[in-house]
């Protein structure tokens, strides 16, 4: 892994633009995938259909300085990125439980092509022990998981990010964590970093 990751981020939804964005902006390059072409068509010409302040302006920023590129699906952002933020929708099950099928789709079509040795991040609202989770699916000795769990409110998002009270970083892999960990150093926040449970 080179000095600077590249960044890949898998869904645009609210959490995923966000992260995309904000990583974007503080200097990374990011790639962001999503299985609606309609919606990667229109982020490519720098429309934003969510309402949250700032963001337009970061995600136009970060396509005009090559940063920010968007993708039809996952597996090219899998491919070319050293470390993948998982930001698919974890809806509630009919038991209530949270629904992980996205998360396993997103992870099966990326496993296959990730980079030696790259870091995939659970950043969807997902409940504990979601890393072994993606781990099994996955299937590789080389690939470390990472959760990575978002509070972002809508309306702040941006703000949210990119002055956050904390960050929170959970891992098997004490190294894979400070990897991650170090992608929020040039913001003054409290760190902490956990195992994944």
């Amino acid at each position: 892994m080179s000095d600077k990751p590249v960044i890949g981020v898998v869904g645009v939804g609210y959490v995923g633009l966000t992260t995309g964005a904000c990583l974007s902006h503080l200097g990374y390059t990011v790639v962001c995938g999503d299985v609606d072409e309609e919606k990667i068509n229109r982020l490519r010409k720098g429309e934003i259909s969510i309402v949250e302040k700032g963001l337009t302006e970061i995600v136009n920023e970060g396509i005009t300085a090559g940063r920010l590129e968007f993708v039809v699906g996952a597996t090219e952002v899998g491919e070319r990125s050293d470390i993948v933020f998982l930001c698919v929708p974890t809806p509630e099950d009919r038991d209530g439980s949270a629904d992980l099928s996205f998360i396993e789709a997103a992870s099966a079509e990326i496993g296959p092509v990730l980079c030696e040795g790259a870091i995939v991040v659970n950043k969807s609202t997902v409940p504990v022990g979601t890393t072994i989770v993606v781990d099994e699916v996955i299937q590789r000795a080389d690939i470390k998981v990472v959760s990575n769990p978002e509070f972002l409110r809508e309306g702040t998002a941006v703000n949210d990010f990119l002055h956050p009270d904390r960050v929170v970083v959970g891992a098997d892999d004490r190294g894979a964590a400070e990897k991650v960990a170090e992608l929020y150093s040039s913001i003054e926040t409290e760190i902490i970093i956990t195992d994944a449970s």
